[in-house]
């Protein structure tokens, strides 16, 4: 529980300084009480008490805890995502166009392998997997499938139906960027678990 309760601190402590960029490109840190350079003691802080409390009801509901890591290890992927997007976005000023879509595919990808190291190692704890080719090929198969989603959805909200006038250029992207990420959630869960990192089948054997 320990290494749990660390792990989630530097998830937090990770998911915190991505949030930095968003912060500053999307123009909200007067809406934030603390100092940014705090946003990683927060999320640490956050993190941390969230598994903890997940753990104390998870013998009630055996899946709570794993699926608490594995939403804690989401928030981190879309602090991924969205803090290399917001990054780009922030140096680059192109916020749609081409420019945009390039960007989200590069923080899609940096998520997917941030996704694929954090589930494999703790989330599922798979690390003595002895099958890594068909799990790294099964994890491929369910992750590309929900980034195609994200990234046409994205595309759609942002290159097709574009901003509404009035409506920042920035934030729109952003909206567009969050899209069918909740949907996504449960589907990646339940493929990651059940056909990605399923453990195998323990076969008692009578003396």
């Amino acid at each position: 529980m320990t290494r749990d309760i660390v792990l989630a601190s530097i998830v937090g402590i990770m998911t915190g300084a991505l949030a930095i960029p968003v912060v500053i490109n999307l123009a909200i840190g007067a809406t934030i009480r603390i100092p940014l350079m705090y946003l990683p003691v927060v999320g640490a802080a956050l993190f941390a008490s969230a598994l903890l409390v997940a753990s104390l009801i998870a013998s009630r509901v055996p899946s709570l805890f794993e699926f608490s890591k594995f939403a804690v290890v989401g928030v981190l992927n879309s602090g991924v995502d969205f803090g290399i997007l917001n990054f780009l976005m922030l140096i680059t000023a192109v916020s749609s166009g081409a420019g945009f879509l390039a960007f989200k595919s590069i923080s899609v990808t940096l998520g997917v392998i941030n996704s694929y190291l954090w589930n494999k190692y703790w989330t599922f704890n798979t690390s003595n997997s002895a099958d890594a080719r068909r799990e790294f090929v099964a994890f491929m198969v369910v992750t590309l499938i929900a980034v195609g989603v994200n990234v046409a959805g994205a595309d759609v909200i942002v290159n097709v139906i574009g901003a509404p006038a009035g409506f920042s250029v920035k934030l729109w992207a952003n909206i567009g960027a969050i899209s069918g990420a909740g949907l996504t959630l449960f589907t990646n869960f339940f493929g990651y678990k059940f056909f990605v990192f399923r453990k195998p089948a323990v076969v008692a054997l009578e003396s």
